[in-house]
């Protein structure tokens, strides 16, 4: 639940269909009329207390991992850190100067066994170790218009409370995390859309639990363990107008959506675009059975007058062994791009991005580390870039 604060081997392609369109965008139950039943007043008010206490609970326990923010950030005193959380993230295109930053919070099952976690997320210019300054009209926490905020907020002293600091991005959400399988992590993902630039990212995770012998933190009225991790993020600038590419996802699959995610969904769903979601390997570890999905995009390449363009793009992988010693396992086929292959009147200018991939069955290769090797040429340009990622086929 979101708590929104308002601030050799044989190769082909991926079905190609369905990756493009993934990467592009980012029967009913008929009901009988009946008499409803007679309202039960004690019942009615009791269920009303209880969400009204409920709502009281989750804003406490946010504002306590605000101040938990707001104390890293000023350097109050050392953050606590009752559990490792590992990040990563990745980067796309998005509108406008936008770029569009999924990222993957790992966590061990066994430091947080309960899996009921809250997170907190906020993003601040690098460097910044005081709030900015609120804005005139900050939006509202429940989405409401902050005229009406400021309305119904005012104490009984009739003044309004001070408006809240105008970060770049911050949200808040109450989760019940568990491993996807037996022995696998915990993993926490959540899309943030923010200009290019260099951030740093405060993250406060905190396990709701009842046990007031666990309470840390300064967490008001919900105990539990609490970590708050700072953590540097350079965020690419895509529209400079330099060739460049996303970054390379590797994938476990793409899953067909039975609608789109809506937009108030959409950081709950970072990897979703129209109706397709890309399931991706955090870990990079793929079994033998399963077949390598790699997926990018590529922005900027030299346009003649006519708005034509010739890309190619070549996947060599390595295998490596432990002292770090590779050999050149397979390549596929060259895959190129150009205007006619892309289709008529397709300019990869402005928000357009070429969608690039490879879908590569693994049954041939032998268990062990590798690295991919990806170089995308601009024959007009003579440009090259190299991306690399290294994978692990399984048993």
């Amino acid at each position: 639940m979101a708590l929104r604060l308002g601030r050799g081997a044989s190769t082909r392609g991926v079905a190609a269909g369905v990756v493009v369109a993934a990467m592009l965008g980012i029967c009913g139950t008929v009901l009988l009329a009946q008499k409803p039943p007679k309202a039960d007043p004690k019942a009615d008010a009791a269920a009303s207390a209880q969400a009204a206490a409920q709502a009281q609970a989750q804003q406490q326990e946010i504002q306590g991992l605000v101040r938990a923010a707001d104390a890293a950030m000023t350097g109050q005193a050392p953050p606590p850190s009752d559990f490792p959380v590992q990040f990563q993230a990745d980067f796309l295109k998005a509108l406008g100067t936008r770029v569009w930053v999924p990222l993957t919070l790992t966590i061990d099952p066994a430091k947080v066994p309960s899996g009921a976690l809250t997170l907190y997320l906020r993003v601040v210019p690098r460097g910044m170790t005081a709030p900015p300054p609120p804005s005139a009209e900050t939006p509202a926490k429940d989405g409401k218009d902050s005229k009406d905020k400021k309305k119904n907020d005012k104490n009984a002293s009739g003044a309004a409370p001070p408006a809240a600091p105008n970060y770049p991005f911050e949200d808040a959400a109450q989760l019940d995390v568990k491993p996807s399988a037996p022995g696998q992590p915990l993993r926490i993902q959540r899309g943030i859309g923010v200009p290019s630039g260099s951030y740093d990212v405060y993250i406060v995770v905190h396990e709701r639990s009842n046990d007031p012998s666990q309470g840390r933190g300064g967490v008001a009225g919900a105990p539990g363990k609490l970590t708050v991790l700072k953590q540097p993020l350079d965020v690419p600038n895509y529209s400079s107008g330099e060739f460049s590419t996303s970054t390379v996802l590797l994938a476990d699959r793409v899953e067909e959506l039975p609608a789109p995610v809506r937009p108030d969904q959409q950081s709950e769903h970072p990897y979703a675009f129209g109706q397709k979601e890309i399931v991706v390997s955090p870990d990079h570890k793929f079994k033998k059975s399963q077949e390598l999905i790699v997926l990018f995009q590529i922005y900027n390449p030299m346009l003649s007058p006519e708005k034509k363009f010739n890309l190619e793009a070549t996947y060599t992988f390595y295998t490596q062994d432990g002292s770090g010693t590779e050999k050149r396992f397979n390549a596929t086929e060259p895959q190129s791009f150009s205007a006619d292959s892309m289709g008529g009147g397709f300019d990869p200018s402005g928000n357009n991005s070429i969608q690039a991939g490879q879908g590569v069955p693994l049954q041939s290769f032998p268990e062990g580390t590798y690295r991919l090797e990806i170089k995308i040429t601009d024959k007009l340009s003579s440009k090259v870039l190299t991306q690399n990622v290294n994978f692990t086929v399984t048993p």
